[in-house]
């Protein structure tokens, strides 16, 4: 993991999502924090789908050396989107129910902290992959089955009331309800799987969210590489039994681990890739960062250090 450190900016601009905006004083907060460190800062909000990327690329061409993203996950992405190729760091200043980006990199999601990553003399950034489907970035992952019903089912007023157990929840009704459907995976344009599961996930970033669950230990965000998973049909205990890997706790004892290992084994097929073509029949919808956005076949491929973050 490479990092850079720079003086101090001198302009940020701030892109806002006001739709999942906590009840906190927003604007003078960050005007407290920029003004006090001498730096100039401006606001954009959004108002619609694609005003993120938008507004990330008039902010680059005005001149922005800091591009700021106030808001949920999908709005994060969005604002990447427009940054991605352009080497202008994204500040992420977490909003959002998940805030998946900023717990993946490890950074602050209370406003205040968010903001002082940018206020000392000096501030440090790193590159780090995305993914790409079609003409849709990601950062997180792409996916189809579960997971698709799973966004669909969180809605705004669960996500208000359970906050990211929402996703959790809805992920368990989807379990119960998901069919099976029959993947045809062209993997690195060579190797051709055809295997069957409830849900297909491409990830970039392990980070699911809740509590230390990842995908995978493996999955790393800066490896060059994307990490393709199908999740088998599964009763509750062999999901609890997968959960349980996935937050570490089969690290107690060595038979316990092999036991875990050989359990996941068996719900879940895992591939370290940089390309995968995912193709079904019938076609079955896609959802890329929280959004779906798309339909099968689709080609997913890695963009190595595609993005600049402020870390």
């Amino acid at each position: 993991m490479s990092q850079t450190v720079q003086p101090k900016p001198e302009r940020v601009q701030v892109i806002v999502n006001p739709a999942p905006s906590r009840r906190i004083p927003l604007l003078a907060i960050l005007n407290q924090a920029f003004r006090d460190a001498g730096i100039y800062w401006d606001i954009s909000i959004t108002h619609g789908t694609g005003d993120g990327s938008a507004l990330a690329r008039e902010a680059v061409e005005s001149g922005a050396e800091v591009v700021a993203v106030y808001g949920g996950d999908g709005t994060v992405m969005e604002v990447a989107s427009g940054l991605i190729g352009t080497d202008v760091p994204m500040l992420i200043l977490g909003g959002g129910t998940g805030n998946l980006v900023a717990s993946e990199l490890r950074l602050p999601t209370q406003l205040e902290r968010a903001c002082d990553l940018i206020c000392g003399e000096e501030y440090t950034t790193r590159h780090i992959d995305a993914g790409m489907m079609g003409d849709h970035p990601f950062l997180l992952r792409i996916g189809c089955g579960i997971e698709v019903g799973v966004v669909q089912e969180a809605t705004r007023e669960l996500k208000n009331q359970f906050g990211k157990w929402a996703y959790v929840f809805a992920g368990i009704k989807m379990l119960q309800e998901t069919p099976e459907a029959n993947y045809r995976l062209t993997i690195d344009g060579k190797e051709s799987i055809n295997v069957s599961g409830v849900a297909c996930v491409v990830a970039n970033a392990g980070t699911v969210g809740v509590g230390r669950l990842t995908l995978a230990p493996s999955v790393d965000v800066n490896d060059g590489r994307l990490d393709l998973f199908i999740l088998k049909k599964a009763n509750i205990e062999g999901i609890v039994q997968l959960a349980s890997k996935m937050m570490g706790l089969d690290h107690i004892r060595r038979e316990d681990t092999e036991q875990a290992a050989l359990d996941a084994s068996q719900l879940v097929n895992h591939w370290s890739v940089e390309s995968v073509k995912i193709d079904t029949d019938p076609a079955i919808d896609i959802q890329v960062d929280g959004d779906v956005v798309a339909s099968t076949p689709q080609l997913v491929r890695v963009v190595p250090e595609a993005l600049r973050v402020v870390v």
